[in-house]
């Protein structure tokens, strides 16, 4: 069973596509310290190709080479490297072939390939050691397929007549059901892995299978998943289920730059508005005057909360801290004393996509309005606090 790299370039572009603003300005996703071991072996059937790459998809697509091998005589290769963190990857065959790969690390694959298309077909390979992405391919052979369905029954639905039509939309719904009888059990076998959290995010239906993708989510957090494409799939679950008017706000539990521990959930009977921002972020830096003349309104109204929570910094955690302290120091902005969101957990427990991201939370824990971006005006930043804390 093949892999097409296309369709793999379009479920990675389908899947970064929920990145947050604050990342796609220049933010990196976190990328863990801990190299993965990786070894792939293999052999190449047609004498034309010299070399063979390994190489990494980034976040445009581009494949960004790893390192690479020359073919001898007996027409072998081998990888015995390291990679940075799960992705999607590839070999690549001297530009003849490609050979997608969905990785987490720690693999060891074995290749059989062509190596050279013919007139009439398409390179053909074999690849051995991953039950990850041979459960990837079956589901995804079972999505194309009930695409080809879909297809065929909507091209004959133009044409048919009422009855036909009533027909045809029980014989899709049938199928819909079937379809995802079939592909869930297959999607909850991959678990936490990259190709699991791929397949989730690409063929489940948000509002049908939301139990299943909330559970997946909150294995990843337990299980301390911190990759790109973990932190985006759990940001685009909560995105799907948080911030809505009614809805409880996510319990956190932080640090501020005072050494002082401050828990949500400890809040409970305040109005707490929370500001997710950045010292990189210009408009959450343009919407602090406006915060100040709040925070000076309600300085002596206890039931009156606000924290601004730093996130997405682009520096190590280990010099988080510092950096947001000499930032703070530098600006004046000692009122502040910010909550470190570090790793940005808690950004991605709110479904953050942009900052500033602000959440009002009522007395009971739950939100009750939210807005993403600046207002243009210090003014238009007050005036929206004070409607929110003094609104029923």
């Amino acid at each position: 069973m093949s892999i097409k790299i296309k369709t793999y370039l379009l479920l990675l572009a389908t899947f970064v596509a929920f990145s947050c603003n604050s990342q796609n300005s220049g933010e990196q996703a976190s990328v863990s310290s801990t190299e993965l071991p990786l070894f792939i072996q293999g052999t190449v059937k047609s004498d034309y190709p010299e070399k063979v790459y390994l190489e990494r998809m980034n976040e445009r697509n581009i494949a960004i080479r790893i390192d690479s091998v020359e073919l001898g005589a007996d027409r072998k290769f081998e990888f015995d490297v390291t990679i940075p963190e799960p992705g999607i990857y590839q070999v690549n065959i001297d530009d003849q072939q490609i050979v997608g790969l969905i990785l987490d690390g720690g693999e060891s694959l074995t290749i059989t390939a062509d190596g050279e298309a013919q007139v009439d077909q398409t390179p053909a390979y074999t690849l051995e050691g991953s039950e990850r992405i041979n459960q990837f391919n079956a589901v995804l052979n079972e999505a194309q397929n009930f695409a080809q369905l879909r297809g065929s029954l909507e091209e004959e639905f133009k044409t048919a007549n009422a009855k036909k039509q009533a027909e045809l939309r029980q014989q899709y719904q049938m199928s819909y059901n079937n379809h995802r009888e079939t592909i869930r059990p297959l999607i909850a076998e991959m678990g936490t892995s990259l190709a699991g959290i791929i397949a989730a995010n690409n063929f489940l239906n948000p509002e049908l299978d939301s139990d299943y993708m909330n559970q997946l989510k909150d294995q990843l957090i337990a299980e301390g998943k911190n990759h790109q494409f973990a932190q985006l799939f759990i940001q685009t679950v909560n995105q799907q289920s948080v911030g809505t008017e009614g809805s409880m706000a996510p319990d956190f539990e932080l640090t501020n730059l005072a050494g002082e521990t401050i828990k949500l959930s400890e809040l409970r009977g305040k109005t707490v508005i929370l500001d997710f921002w950045a010292t990189w972020c210009g408009p959450c830096i343009r919407s602090f005057p406006g915060m100040k003349q709040a925070v000076d309104k309600y300085a002596n109204n206890e039931d009156v909360q606000f924290l601004f929570i730093n996130t997405f910094e682009r520096v190590g955690e280990g010099q988080w801290k510092d950096h947001v302290k000499s930032f703070v120091d530098k600006r004046g902005y000692n009122y502040l004393n910010p909550p470190l969101d570090l790793g940005n957990a808690t950004a991605l427990a709110y479904g953050v996509e942009g900052i500033p991201a602000k959440f009002c939370i009522g007395p009971d824990g739950k939100i009750k309005h939210k807005s993403t971006g600046f207002l243009g005006s210090s003014q238009a930043v007050y005036e929206e606090m004070v409607e929110w804390i003094e609104s029923e």
